[in-house]
């Protein structure tokens, strides 16, 4: 498809439209956000107690050694054994924090990733109003066009009249 330009009025007639779609988008957002927060509070501890350090192929090419500060650097570690002891303490207390999803899931994660369908989703709704065939590929792109999406559905039109 070739890129075009809606004019005023369609724009505002499908952010008119898409309104809730923005606002589930925000919802979702949140609840990630929220998620993320909640478990690593009990996560973190967790993590500490069992002194991972980076090891590896990996690790060597990055040049890292000594203790992973991080849940976020565990690829550089490839102890599997202990991983999957971490993990399973892990989905142990997923579970004793009222998690019911599937086991090797976090719910951050999930929660993440369903906030990720929903943007994804309501960023489809507009493709064509742009004539766009796909979603930006660049994060750069996507995150300026969902920001694009939502404070156009989300604008106070009595103030942006004002």
């Amino acid at each position: 498809m070739k890129d075009k330009i809606p004019n005023l009025d369609e724009f505002k007639a499908w952010a008119k439209s898409h309104r809730d779609d923005a606002l589930a988008v925000c919802m979702a957002q949140a609840f990630a956000q929220f998620e993320k927060e909640r478990v690593a509070k009990y996560i973190t501890p967790i993590f500490d107690s069992y002194k991972f350090q980076y090891c590896g192929e990996l690790a060597t090419k990055c040049k890292k050694s000594g203790p992973i500060p991080t849940r976020d650097d565990l690829y550089l570690c490839d102890d599997e054994d202990y991983l999957a002891k971490y993990y399973a303490e892990c989905d142990r207390a997923h579970r004793a924090h009222g998690f019911t999803g599937p086991d090797g899931n976090c719910p951050a994660l999930t929660a993440e990733h369903n906030s990720m369908l929903a943007e994804n989703g309501f960023m489809e709704t507009a493709l064509d109003m742009f004539g766009l065939d796909h979603i930006p590929f660049k994060l750069e792109h996507r995150d300026q066009l969902l920001k694009l999406l939502l404070g156009a559905c989300l604008i106070d039109e009595r103030k942006a009249a004002a």
